[in-house]
């Protein structure tokens, strides 16, 4: 939809209101650029480096019958594929439980169009904690997920979600951020000062 840059607007369709709450630009290419508000909503645009009337927008969410509908905290688009992202989302289970997941990989396959796979891993370490952000470090194929009590890691495609590192307090982690040149993430925090964890 060109020129409509409101995405918290009526005329995007449902779960509109709220605000947005994450904008994520792929390293890739710098007109791709991902966004999505509280309420759940979740879009791309192909040419969000042009003029603001001309940027045109792809809702997502929509696409998928098992997005949980809550607040997304984060994305985190792949470095090496602009049409890929993670997604992390707020919440509890309880509250969609027939949509269900925190994180999930995201491909858009066509206009308007993505497969979503849920990266909870069932009852495992990631359980049904709220997610904060998520961050991939490709070197390793690695996700890391922020939570309300501590950062996990799941080494893609099919690890287990473990807690990521040691020394680090039970605590809620506002965001994540990797400095994939230095092999160091980030971790700030809720009133524990920020942590940093050396990667491999």
């Amino acid at each position: 939809m060109p020129g409509t840059t409101d995405l918290t607007a009526a005329s995007y369709g449902t779960r509109a209101g709220g605000f947005v709450s994450r904008i994520a630009r792929a390293p890739s290419n710098t007109g791709t650029i991902w966004a999505s508000t509280n309420t759940g909503r979740l879009f791309i645009s192909d040419n969000g480096d042009a003029p603001a009337a001309a940027v045109v927008w792809e809702r997502l969410d929509t696409s998928s019958l098992s997005d949980p509908g809550r607040f997304i905290s984060g994305i985190f688009v792949d470095p090496a594929n602009p049409n890929r992202a993670f997604v992390s989302y707020s919440g509890y289970n309880f509250n969609t439980p027939a949509q269900p997941g925190h994180v999930f990989e995201v491909l858009r396959t066509g206009p308007g169009t993505a497969t979503w796979t849920n990266l909870d891993g069932g009852t495992g370490p990631l359980g049904d904690l709220p997610t904060t952000d998520v961050v991939y470090d490709a070197p390793t194929n690695t996700l890391y997920a922020a939570t309300d009590f501590a950062v996990l890691k799941k080494a893609l495609p099919a690890g287990a979600w473990v807690v990521a590192g040691t020394g680090m307090p039970q605590v809620e982690v506002a965001g994540l951020t990797i400095v994939s040149s230095e092999r160091i993430l980030y971790a700030a925090t809720h009133g524990r000062s920020m942590w940093m964890l050396k990667l491999p």
